[in-house]
């Protein structure tokens, strides 16, 4: 089998994934309809939101939505923070400071890449997808100006598969452009005829939408190498393909890495598309969106109450403000005109309301992630923490899941800076190379480790260094009382101070390397030898002192007088 596949087995994959994708689309357009509807245009391939006349999306909801999804950035890529680090893999003898600063350096370059590019933007939308429809997705790529590059792609639009381990290696997405966008992007002659008939016309040229399949999966044979130059011989197949009419394709090349992050919230069955919030409390969100309608008429009804009258009465009762109604004497008896089927208990709808929202907010984890300042009285740093590990971490299954999610996304964008040279490529440890079995000199990149540090992580990495400081504490409290310091010489400093300052995330610029500590403790050493050289030397100075004094006093019994 070659390194290709044929047109027709392309389309029927693409097909297939699409399908499936289709097969869970009614709970995604119920979601976005019923809590965000703006996201609905993404799934859709429109331009804009469809215009309602009747809202249909429930305010509690979307608010709740906006906390979870806020609580992602804050708590797991906070941004301006350094959320992961690059670690080496090796442990004891084989671990080597200099490639822990490699690794450490290497890691700002990525934050300082991610920084300068769209990457923050398009994120925050995968998250809302993420928390709405239970799966995000985020494409990466770099410009020919080699920047990175980063693109939201709505859920509904695209079929994914997953590999052994569980996660995803294949994805088809449907996509539109323009005849315009069309020919920039694959040229002309390689276009269908309708699309270039389209192009052809300037009415049509940049206003018409045909749509199109992007389909990326892995290949059976291919190119050991994390540079390979024959783009039809990478891991990755990358298909391009017209999807209006005949299934075209029309560029075929590939990818050194997966190039997509798709992000599930939690895992539903055995799927590859995850399960989100919203879809534990539907009933809750019709209800509302019912009962709503409900207090709203009950609400008009009290303003403008319903009036029942007489047959004669009809035209004469004034309803205006302040409008004057003269009645005679037997409708008077009988009370004409009066309020008629105005009476209904507010309060009950109201308190319907707020229950049914409560359950919509504890589904969203809401009240767990709420912001601290709405804590009325002061907190000290220890209960802050405390109180921020107690919310977190029941919010840390999601977290772990988007952890195996997102070490592909990282690890492509790591290969892509690799690529575009953008770290020391004369120091790059031999642990990040994963040599070719063949015997050829190319190898593969694969990160040893990646270490987490977004809130989440501090707070599951808290309980480490809480313990770690209660030692500390006891062993002070012990040196103090016995004068005995076996306790304290148990812990290295210096291994201590690196737990310490690696779990704040702190710029290594700021720290001092293996060398310049080398040079410190040396210098201390001969600072120490220097000292004790004074002190050998006055201290004989003053025993020669104290000699030539004794030298000098009289014999014992001839004391003159």
């Amino acid at each position: 089998m070659g390194y290709a596949h044929s047109a027709e087995d392309y389309a029927s994959t693409a097909e297939a994934l699409l399908a499936e994708m289709r097969n869970n689309a009614g709970d995604w357009d119920w979601l976005r309809r019923h809590i965000m509807p703006r996201t609905q245009a993404g799934a859709n391939h429109e331009e804009r939101q469809a215009s309602s006349r009747k809202r249909m999306h429930s305010t509690a909801a979307i608010k709740a939505l906006r906390v979870l999804t806020g609580a992602h950035i804050m708590y797991i890529t906070p941004t301006g923070q350094q959320w992961f680090a690059i670690k080496s893999g090796l442990k004891g003898k084989k671990k080597s400071a200099r490639h822990d600063e490699w690794f450490a350096e290497a890691t700002e370059t990525i934050f300082g890449e991610i920084g300068r590019s769209n990457f923050y933007t398009e994120l925050h939308e995968c998250f809302l997808d993420r928390c709405l429809t239970g799966t995000g997705c985020l494409f990466c790529e770099a410009t020919p100006a080699g920047k990175l590059n980063f693109r939201h792609i709505p859920t509904g639009t695209y079929g994914i598969a997953e590999g052994a381990e569980g996660l995803v290696d294949t994805l088809a997405r449907s996509f539109r452009l323009s005849p315009h966008q069309a020919v920039q992007q694959f040229g002309y002659r390689k276009l269908p005829e309708r699309i270039r008939e389209a192009w052809d016309e300037p009415k049509s040229r940049y206003t018409a939408k045909f749509e199109f399949v992007h389909l990326v999966m892995p290949r059976t044979r291919y190119e050991f190498g994390h540079d390979a130059l024959q783009s039809r011989r990478m891991k990755w197949a990358s298909v391009y393909m017209a999807w209006d009419a005949e299934k075209k394709v029309l560029k075929e090349d590939g990818y050194n890495e997966f190039p997509y992050l798709v992000t599930r919230f939690l895992r539903n069955g055995e799927g590859p598309f995850g399960y989100g919030p919203g879809l534990d409390v539907k009933e809750e969100i019709a209800a509302t969106l019912k009962l709503e309608r409900v207090m709203d008429v009950l609400g008009e009804v009290a303003a403008f109450p319903r009036i029942l009258q007489l047959a004669d009465q009809v035209g004469e009762v004034d309803l205006r403000a302040g409008g004057i109604t003269t009645v005679k004497a037997a409708a008077a008896e009988l009370k004409m005109p009066r309020e008629w089927a105005s009476s209904g208990r507010y309060d009950v709808g109201k308190d319907r309301i707020d229950e049914k929202e409560r359950k919509i907010r504890e589904a969203f984890f809401v009240d767990m992630l709420m912001p601290l300042a709405e804590i009325e009285r002061q907190m000290t740093a220890t209960e802050v923490n405390a109180r921020q590990g107690e919310k977190i971490l029941a919010f840390s299954p999601s977290f772990t899941l988007f952890i195996s999610d997102c070490n592909v996304l990282i690890h492509r964008i790591f290969s892509v800076l690799f690529r575009l040279g953008r770290f020391a490529m004369d120091e790059v440890p031999d642990e990040l190379k994963v040599p070719d079995m063949g015997g050829s000199e190319n190898f593969e990149i694969e990160l040893p480790a990646v270490e987490y540090l977004g809130h989440i992580s501090q707070a599951i990495a808290r309980a480490q260094q809480s313990g770690i400081e209660y030692f500390m504490q006891v062993a002070l409290t012990y040196t103090q009382a016995t004068g005995d310091t076996a306790m304290i010489e148990y812990v290295e400093p210096r291994k201590f101070a690196k737990f310490l300052y690696e779990r704040t995330g702190s710029p290594t610029e700021c720290r001092r390397t293996e060398a310049q500590l080398r040079e410190l403790d040396a210098q201390k050493k001969e600072a120490a030898d220097m000292q004790r050289k004074l002190q050998a030397t006055q201290g004989a100075r003053d025993a020669a002192a104290a000699q030539k004094d004794l030298a000098a006093m009289p014999p014992q019994g001839q004391l003159s007088f």
